[in-house]
């Protein structure tokens, strides 16, 4: 079973390269719910199961979200003055998550996570409406705290917070593409603090071989090897189609991901 694990993890990473190329998303809506699959089967204690899974996904998306914000800077795909504004709420946020994560249930966590994905997709569905009058920018206090939300709830599930932050760029009337790549660079953001929370607050806890805190260092790495390969190639192809085309493959993947965690 041990060799099967270690291929799927490799398998896993490929997807959640793409992925996070593609749509901006570090992966963690396809791997927290595979790695839940696959620690159970290895046998791994029921308490701390849906802890590794997320505590090894956000590690894991380290790797992901820094390639594809590295390949989509390249691009000119990234807004940094977005990414800096949103630091301080993002660091806070995924400190919180991460203290918070132990307190509150996971099933009420995965309802509200669900049904918000699933109208965040159905809206992106609709055609935008071109503003009559240009947009302003969004205030800045505006996306400190908003950074603050996204970095508690993505820390608390795993994900990197592209989800939240790509739509809502999109939303503030930012070109897709770089919305998108905004939303990588987010995303790297959230890993790495959220990552160090769950390393933190697994130290005394867990006794699994092979594993720091809620990390567990084979999927860990594999998953991220496995994503620094197919990412450039999401990356790629997301600046190669049309930005409404891409908008539509984002929101399908809300809706359908919105469904299997609502009735699972």
């Amino acid at each position: 079973m041990e060799g099967v694990a270690l291929v799927a993890f490799a398998l896993i990473g490929i997807v959640a390269g793409f992925l996070a190329g593609l749509l901006g998303i570090g992966g963690g809506i396809i791997i927290v719910p595979s790695l839940i699959l696959i620690f159970h089967l290895l046998g791994m204690p029921q308490a701390i199961l849906v802890h590794m899974a997320i505590g090894t996904s956000l590690a894991s998306i380290i790797i992901t979200t820094g390639v594809a914000t590295f390949a989509h800077h390249k691009k000119k795909g990234v807004i940094w003055d977005v990414v800096f504004l949103m630091f301080p709420g993002i660091f806070l946020g995924c400190l919180l998550g991460g203290f918070f994560a132990n307190y509150l249930s996971g099933i009420f966590l995965q309802i509200i996570f669900a049904l918000f994905i699933l109208v965040l997709g159905a809206l992106m569905v609709r055609p935008r409406k071109k503003p009559k009058k240009p947009q302003k920018k969004p205030e800045k206090a505006f996306l400190t705290w908003t950074g603050l939300g996204i970095g508690a709830i993505a820390s608390m599930l795993g994900i990197s917070g592209g989800v939240f932050t790509a739509p809502l760029l999109m939303g503030c009337q930012y070109p897709e593409k770089r919305a998108i790549g905004t939303s990588s660079a987010i995303g790297f953001m959230v890993t790495v603090f959220g990552a160090l929370t769950y390393l933190y607050f697994g130290r005394a806890d867990v006794h699994v071989a092979d594993s720091v805190g809620y990390l567990y260092l084979p999927a860990l790495i594999l998953i991220g090897v496995a994503a620094v390969i197919s990412t450039p190639f999401g990356v790629k192809f997301a600046h190669q189609i049309d930005g409404k085309k891409l908008r539509k493959i984002f929101a399908a993947m809300l809706i359908i991901v919105g469904i299997i965690m609502l009735f699972n």
